[in-house]
């Protein structure tokens, strides 16, 4: 029995692996689920219970997805200067005060303006929470268990995503005020708990805890040297857009990052863009497009963690090659297919694509990095991923709206989008070496930034 649980649950790296690991896993689930207990209803309130028109709510979260856009900037920078630990505290503390504003805000009937600022400010936080996690997950791990700790990060998340819209559904029927303060509360666990259990990785902090040590048996001259060197390290205030830009003259990264955006703009379509063909398209109900959306997240909490474990042996640009062939394919079939039960197949399709691709992404960006410079890089690399989310509804929204209702037409186009970005990492996977693309790292002697 205990041999099929360590086949789909990660119980045993989480036992055995970095105590960082287990803790990051409780908070990122704890998140989630705050979250996802809140969002998918926010909408129905603003909608149904402030006469809010669709249209204006579309353009909040637009606006609020590019708000996430510049907190994985600034959770990135502020990761490789301040730490880790802290960056991820602030955000799950700072998205708890904006959920119990909402809470506020909706006992209050307050203006749709307010509703704004707020999810702008839930967007922000939230994003600013991936750069120093992605960071601390690609300190504490190398090689095969790099790849295997993001997908547990995505079963992490998963988790709470397919729990949390349960409570929510209850919650909502009784009071939306409470709903937000009971999403704020959660939120506000995680932070504490982040607080209390997570130890700092931070590379150049574990190399000033041991600069004592190193002097100790060193002569006077190279003491001198090795703390001199070790200064260079420390963090500095700002972000040096400078070095931002640098990381982008990383050819490799580059083409990376604007497949990546092509990726996350073909996933986006699983929100609005989905959603709306479904009921107003298929003619399904909201309750069997919830259970279709239970196909999502179910899957990816079974077999995500499994899926890694296969791909382990090949090389990251591979997993993202068929992941996008699984999009178009999955993304194809909505086209030509009506029925409850073929779009849950097509879900099916879309959501292994999914969880073949995502980790990989999130993985071979940070093998881009140097040890200082992973928070930039996967904020660089978060950067990209939410300006593909925020695009995706906006492509997938003009697709419909152009198409007459003709099915085979938007979701066409959208599959051969995704085939766009599946040439896109065949074109890197001839660039990198194999070392990088499966569980190497760039010489810290040579910067990525300066790489052709």
């Amino acid at each position: 029995m205990r041999s099929w649980i360590d086949f789909l649950f990660p119980r045993k790296a989480l036992a055995e692996g970095d105590r960082r690991l287990l803790h990051l896993f409780v908070g990122r689930m704890l998140g989630s689920m705050g979250f996802s207990i809140t969002i998918p209803f926010l909408s129905i309130y603003l909608h149904g219970e402030r006469g809010v028109a669709m249209s204006a709510i579309g353009g909040m979260f637009f606006i609020a997805a590019l708000a996430g856009a510049v907190a994985q900037i600034v959770g990135g920078e502020w990761a490789d200067r301040r730490g880790r630990k802290i960056v991820m505290v602030v955000a799950q503390a700072g998205r708890a005060l904006v959920f119990a504003g909402m809470g506020l805000a909706a006992l209050f009937g307050a203006g749709f303006g307010t509703f704004v600022v707020l999810t702008c400010g839930s967007a922000f936080f939230g994003r600013l929470f991936e750069p120093p996690s992605g960071a601390m997950l690609a300190d504490v791990t190398e090689g095969d268990q790099r790849a295997e700790a993001f997908g547990i990060m995505r079963v992490a998340g998963n988790l709470g995503f397919a729990i949390g819209p349960a409570i929510g559904g209850f919650l909502a029927a009784l009071s939306y005020s409470v709903l937000f303060f009971i999403s704020a509360a959660i939120l506000a666990a995680s932070a504490l708990i982040l607080t209390w259990l997570v130890r700092e990785s931070l590379p150049q902090e574990r190399r000033r805890g041991a600069e004592a040590g190193i002097g100790d048996d060193l002569p006077p001259g190279m003491a001198r040297a090795a703390a001199a060197a070790t200064a260079t390290d420390r963090p500095r205030r700002g972000i040096d857009l400078g070095s931002i830009v640098a990381t982008l003259r990383d050819g490799r990264f580059l083409r990376h990052c604007l497949s990546c955006l092509i990726l996350f703009t073909v996933l986006g379509q699983l929100m609005s863009t989905f959603s709306v063909y479904v009921v107003e398209w298929c003619g399904l109900s909201k309750i069997e497009l919830g259970w279709i959306y239970s196909v999502n997240g179910g899957m990816v909490v079974l077999v995500q963690f499994p899926i890694v474990k296969f791909l382990a042996p090949y090389r990251m640009t591979t997993a993202l090659i068929v992941g996008s062939v699984l999009f178009a394919v999955g993304y194809g079939m909505m086209g030509f297919v009506g029925s409850f039960g073929t779009l849950a197949l097509a879900m099916m399709v879309v959501t292994f694509g999914e969880v073949v691709a995502v980790p990989a992404t999130m993985t071979l960006s940070a093998n881009f990095a140097t040890e200082e410079t992973r928070g930039r890089y996967m904020g660089v690399y978060g950067l990209f991923n939410s300006f593909g989310w925020s695009l995706g509804p906006l492509v997938g929204g003009a697709l419909l709206d152009a198409s007459n209702r003709i099915a085979w037409i938007p979701w066409s186009m959208i599959a051969l989008l995704s085939l766009f970005g599946a040439l896109g990492f065949w074109d890197l996977r001839r660039r990198l070496s194999r070392a990088m693309d499966r569980e190497g790292e760039p010489s810290p002697a040579v910067p990525a930034a300066a790489i052709p």
